[in-house]
């Protein structure tokens, strides 16, 4: 597999600004990601204690998993005080988008990267956001069909979603591997196939909840890269994280008001607003089977999804008896993470770290040191017909990744047609023009025909267009199958009008190129880096 960096023309300069150390956001970000003395800083600053459970905890939530060398090797490291990076996702259906994986391997390569830069032992850690119970966000994916050239929609269909953690959530094993049909329905059928569904059926039968399925399918695909995850809604951790519960509900209007203070501020030097939220206590409890919402109002606690009120005593008695019934929302979740590991840096989305800015002083508040924050890896992948296409059109990548295919075609289209042809049209659409203007100043002062007349001229510059567009359209008929080429470029460089990774899913990678396709022996190594990656399998 061949691996290439390039530049595009970002319209989002967040990124950008992390790179020049840009001064606003020094103002939010305590450490500056740009400075090699921080990274030194974060590998010698005191350990928080917390790492021996801290191992435990993650060795007995992949204990159903059969773990490689690498590691068993990791978890002893990090119970002996190794520093992480860490990054983390929702559990997507069948592995949700590649920018999942994508997040994955930022993490792997910066760890490999500070490793041995620092000659210390950094570990991977993937925090698998299992408290989330938002279900419509990711009980489906996308499927692209290289022989009608679309994306489809792939959806696992439930009558009871889940109004709970999706770590709670067993799905209907049948209807799932009927899902799983459906997406291969749409794919190629290659020689990976077989052995894939093959894979991703044996997971569905070997694991209940949603998260555990999701855990399962990186283990396989990460495990040699000696990957540690944890789900952030593992009983063991939410009892380990009980101290920080009980400080946050103890203070929970200092923490909000610390939020609401930062998110003023960022919003005033001109960074956009991300977090959106009512609540003024930042956690979420379980309650009557529900994921619910706790706001504090006149000395009592409401949750959102019930009548329920509760005392700030029986608050935090639910706390020091059953911790793993709370939960974080956005505002705490970084803060909790940041709490339980001794972090080098945090990797996220782009939209993901700009809440980070958003926090600062929340983790001031919990008394939380943040650490270095950064982008994730943006890689897309290119195969041999695609970049045949390429060529045969004449066409860049990079125009093609950002603003997607419409230009080119258009340009493609105009070169069949007849340009004589349009610009007598057009030159028709200009003398009516004038007519117009002309028979206009015969009528002024008459309100009813002024108004007959401009209706008119209307109609008739709407034929123009009309026999513009219809000729264009035929021009694109009578070169079928180069539109088709066109809508296949589309599909895979600009899917949807956005980047590769954030539609497509990983198991189509895996189909086409193989079910190693993204391990060590076969994946190209990879540079920590901010432009963007280009890998042809």
């Amino acid at each position: 597999m061949d691996c290439m960096t390039t530049k595009l023309n970002e319209k989002d300069q967040f990124i950008s600004k992390i790179k020049q150390s840009d001064s606003t956001l020094a103002q939010f970000y305590h450490l500056d990601a740009m400075d090699e003395k921080n990274y030194k800083h974060r590998l010698l600053s005191e350990n928080n204690g917390r790492e021996v459970a801290l191992a435990k905890v993650i060795e007995n939530y992949m204990s159903d998993l059969s773990l490689t060398e690498e590691q068993e090797s990791n978890i002893k490291l990090l119970s002996n005080g190794a520093k992480v990076i860490v990054g983390g996702q929702q559990a997507g259906l069948f592995g949700g988008p590649l920018y999942t994986f994508h997040k994955i391997f930022s993490i792997i390569t910066l760890s490999q990267k500070l490793s041995k830069d620092y000659n210390k032992h950094i570990v991977p850690v993937f925090w698998i956001a299992g408290e989330d119970h938002d279900f419509d966000e990711v009980n489906h994916t996308y499927a692209y069909n290289n022989q009608d050239a679309k994306l489809h929609k792939i959806k696992y269909h439930t009558m009871e979603p889940p109004e709970a953690s999706v770590s709670h959530y067993n799905p209907d094993k049948a209807q799932l591997k009927e899902t799983l049909n459906q997406f291969f329905q749409q794919l190629n059928e290659t020689e990976h196939s077989r052995p894939l569904i093959e894979m991703c059926r044996n997971i569905i039968d070997a694991h209940d909840s949603w998260s555990d399925m999701f855990k399962a399918l990186l283990h396989e695909v990460f495990k040699t890269y000696g990957l540690l995850m944890i789900d952030a809604n593992d009983p063991e951790l939410r009892r380990l994280e009980q101290p920080l519960i009980r400080k946050i509900v103890e203070n929970h209007l200092d923490v909000d008001a610390a939020f609401r203070k930062t998110q003023t501020q960022t919003t005033n030097s001109g960074l956009e607003q991300m977090i959106q939220t009512d609540t003024n206590v930042h956690l979420f409890l379980h309650e009557d089977n529900m994921r619910q919402l706790l706001t504090f109002k006149e000395g009592q606690f409401y949750l959102n999804k019930s009548d329920k009120t509760m005392t700030p005593q029986e608050v935090l008695s639910i706390v020091d008896s059953e911790p793993e019934r709370f939960s974080n929302n956005v505002v705490t979740r970084p803060v909790m993470e940041e709490w339980l590991f001794n972090t080098v840096a945090f990797i996220g989305g782009p939209s993901e770290i700009k809440y980070w800015t958003e926090l600062s002083d929340v983790f001031r508040t919990l008394d939380v040191s943040m650490p270095i924050v950064l982008p994730r890896l943006r890689i897309t992948y290119i195969n041999h017909r695609i970049e045949k296409l390429l060529a045969q059109y004449q066409l860049g990548k990079n125009q093609i990744i950002e603003n997607g295919i419409e230009d080119a075609k258009q340009k493609f289209v105009r070169a069949q047609a007849s340009q004589a042809f349009i610009d007598q049209i057009e030159s028709m659409k200009a003398q009516q023009e004038t007519l117009y203007q002309s028979l206009k100043s015969e009528v002024k002062g008459n309100n009813d025909n002024t108004l007959l007349l401009e209706k008119n001229n209307s109609i008739h510059q709407k034929q123009y267009d009309y026999l513009i567009n219809r000729y264009l359209l035929n021009i694109e008929r009578e070169n079928e199958i180069s539109m088709k080429h066109f809508k296949e470029l589309s599909g895979t460089l600009h899917p949807m009008e956005g980047l590769q990774e954030r539609i497509w899913n990983p198991l189509q990678i895996m189909n086409d190129f193989g079910i190693n396709v993204f391990s060590p022996s076969t994946y190209p190594p990879l540079s920590y880096t901010f432009d963007h990656i280009i890998i042809k399998p």
